[in-house]
């Protein structure tokens, strides 16, 4: 079923069993966070300095996918998406918010119609999926992912990696908002969608972060490797993952990876 991909009407009861998410669930806390944290948004309306994270939430939840009607403008997602990054950044403090995690969150409340349910499936992600500190002021870990790529793609794709690297291209600079968005940010939102299927299900998350980064690179192989300069190299990286209509190509791609000693 993950491969095919999860029913829509089934997705959100998948998800949020499989995520891991039932078992950080505890009945009253998110209601306890949330409302603490829209004390600490009116305060923050008058002064910023008593809650950091609360002031960088603020600017990023009226930005968050700006042309998505769901949370354009006064769209009802707004005031959810306010709520899951507030509660989280009161439950982690050593956290509290970084970039990339409203993209995130946002991408689950297009599944999730209860905030509750898409605040503990967004907990299983950066708490139990993700390595410890993936999300962090020093993103320290999620900038050493596309170093990693790196070398899997000289492993996996050495034509392509000596490509890139006798015309001086930056691979994990491209890649690295590929990692910290979780492909948020470049992929269609089904394709999106059938991604994390697997991501939110498969015991390794980060592996099949891997595969599919693999998988992008593979599939745009031929039309990198026809680029001769720096600008149109980065031109099509940046359009590959958004031309990934077809989830099933992908998906078939990422698969040829699979089984690989990912570490």
């Amino acid at each position: 079923m993950l491969r095919a991909g999860i029913p829509l009407i089934y997705r959100s009861k998948v998800w949020l069993e499989c995520s891991g998410a039932l078992e950080f669930n505890e009945p009253g806390v998110f209601r306890d966070l949330f409302l603490e944290s829209s004390r600490f948004m009116r305060e923050t309306k008058e002064s910023t300095a008593k809650h950091v994270a609360m002031e960088e939430i603020e600017k990023d939840v009226t930005r968050t996918m700006p042309l998505n009607v769901f949370f354009g403008g006064d769209g009802q997602g707004v005031d959810k998406l306010r709520a899951v990054l507030g509660a989280y950044s009161l439950r982690n403090s050593a956290v509290g918010y970084c970039q990339g995690m409203n993209l995130v969150a946002s991408t689950l409340l297009l599944v999730f119609a209860d905030q509750q349910e898409a605040f503990w499936v967004f907990v299983a992600i950066l708490e139990k999926i993700l390595p410890p500190d993936f999300f962090s002021p020093s993103l320290l870990v999620s900038r050493a992912c596309p170093l990693v790529l790196l070398d899997y793609v000289e492993e996996y794709l050495p034509k392509l990696f000596k490509h890139l690297n006798d015309l001086g291209v930056d691979l994990p600079a491209i890649c690295f908002s590929w990692f910290l968005s979780l492909f948020t940010d470049c992929l269609p939102v089904e394709t999106l969608f059938r991604v994390w299927d697997i991501f939110l299900c498969d015991k390794d998350g980060m592996d099949v972060l891997f595969r599919v980064s693999l998988a992008i690179l593979k599939i745009g192989e031929d039309e990198l490797l026809r680029c001769q300069s720096i600008s149109s190299i980065y031109s099509v990286l940046e359009s590959i993952p958004t031309k990934m209509w077809d989830p099933n190509m992908l998906l078939k791609a990422s698969l040829s990876f699979r089984g690989r000693a990912f570490r």
